[in-house]
């Protein structure tokens, strides 16, 4: 199943390159600036946390006169089921200068997902869990359909690596615990449910040599967020995430990884929020293939949550597909992660929960395929996750 997968994908994206850059007769480059490219591509991933997950996403980008860099306007949609039960579906728009040098960027989506999983508060949370993710004791339905707009920009110029943003997010979530769960039997903050609208701002420092497939530099990050009544939120909460990651080229080959993250939130914060990051690139955890890979997704979960990830990455073979570059490459990484949340035990300081292993990488520009193995060295229990671009 996975060969085809990654073949299918490089496939249409060469494929589509090709074709761009040839006359109708196929025989000659024609010379001439395209208005709009446009490029939609099946959809298959997996994980030992949600099964296979099948779709289709497309995108399309409007270059106008060319006066703007790297383009005017982008739209991308995505339909996404997973054989779980969950869906995510999305309508995003970039437009990198529509507002001068100001970055517009927004997202419609709805997500679903049957047996979503909680497993209590804390670092210590649901100590009778013998790794199965369908007992309902340890999951419940949610629904979410939301949206988010984002207004980003660089005040001291393109090439300055410092950038800034603001912009307001809202989703509606619809809880749907069963009888025997933790949820029902614990009834947090959120078990009703309802709105939760939120402002948020954040500042980086980015000095990636290339934001998609990084191998040197870094970008540090900082970002708020406020929910409340004046936000059309139910809950009344507020959220800082502190973000580090570095990347340091040791030979030609071979790049060193690193991402720290640090989330705290306070207030009256729902249930359902313990489990997400702030930031430019939302996470999720602890555990799961955005978090701590090897354990269980969302299996912890609290007011405060901290994670380490480390990888070395192996840039192994470089070939031309179709006329264009292929890379392949090689990961071995270790992930960390814990919480703390206020009236539960916590453990000790060094109670961290560790996930370890390797996978592959195939990159092809900013397209990059991840197929990672990963074990938790605490349980012993080990999972697989198949999905499109760097974990960070």
């Amino acid at each position: 199943m996975l060969a085809p997968v990654v073949f299918l994908f490089f496939m249409l994206m060469s494929l589509s390159a090709v074709a761009a850059g040839r006359s109708a007769s196929g025989l000659a480059p024609v010379k001439r600036t395209p208005t709009m490219d446009g490029i939609a591509l099946p959809l298959l991933s997996f994980s030992s946390d949600q099964g296979f997950g099948y779709g289709a996403v497309g995108g399309m980008y409007l270059y106008g006169d060319g006066s703007k860099t790297p383009y005017a306007h982008a739209l991308s949609a995505q339909v996404f089921f997973t054989a779980r039960g969950a869906m995510n579906h999305y309508l995003r728009y970039d437009g990198p200068q529509l507002l001068g040098p100001l970055r517009l960027e927004g997202r419609l989506e709805y997500r679903q997902e049957k047996s979503s999983p909680f497993f209590g508060a804390g670092n210590l949370s649901a100590p009778d869990f013998r790794g199965d993710v369908d007992d309902e004791r340890y999951n419940y339905d949610k629904g979410s359909p939301g949206l988010w707009v984002r207004l980003r920009g660089r005040p001291f110029g393109e090439k300055h690596p410092f950038q800034s943003y603001v912009g307001y997010g809202w989703r509606y979530t619809s809880v749907s615990p069963y009888a025997t769960s933790i949820l029902a039997q614990e009834k947090p903050i959120g078990i009703e449910g309802g709105p939760s609208g939120q402002l948020l701002a954040g500042a980086l420092w980015d000095t990636r040599d290339d934001e998609s497939d990084p191998t040197t530099g870094g970008v540090e990050e900082i970002a708020l967020r406020v929910s409340g009544l004046a936000t059309f939120s139910r809950y009344q909460y507020a959220g800082v995430t502190l973000s580090e990651r570095r990347y340091i080229r040791i030979t030609p080959r071979l790049i060193f990884a690193q991402r720290l993250t640090l989330d705290m939130l306070f207030g009256e914060v729902p249930f359902f929020e313990w489990m997400t990051t702030g930031g430019v690139n939302v996470s999720e955890g602890i555990g799961g293939m955005s978090s701590v890979r090897g354990i269980e997704r969302n299996r912890f979960a609290g007011n405060v949550k901290a994670f380490s990830n480390s990888e070395l990455r192996f840039q192994a073979a470089r070939m031309a597909f179709f006329g264009q570059p292929l890379a392949l490459g090689a990961v071995v990484f270790l992930d960390l992660g814990r919480v703390w949340h206020p009236g539960v035990t916590d453990g000790k300081w060094h109670e961290w929960h560790p996930g370890i292993g390797g996978g592959l990488r195939f990159s092809r520009r900013a397209a990059v395929v991840r197929m990672d193995y990963a074990r938790s060295t605490e349980t012993g229990r080990q999972r697989f996750y198949i999905t499109f671009g760097h974990m960070f």
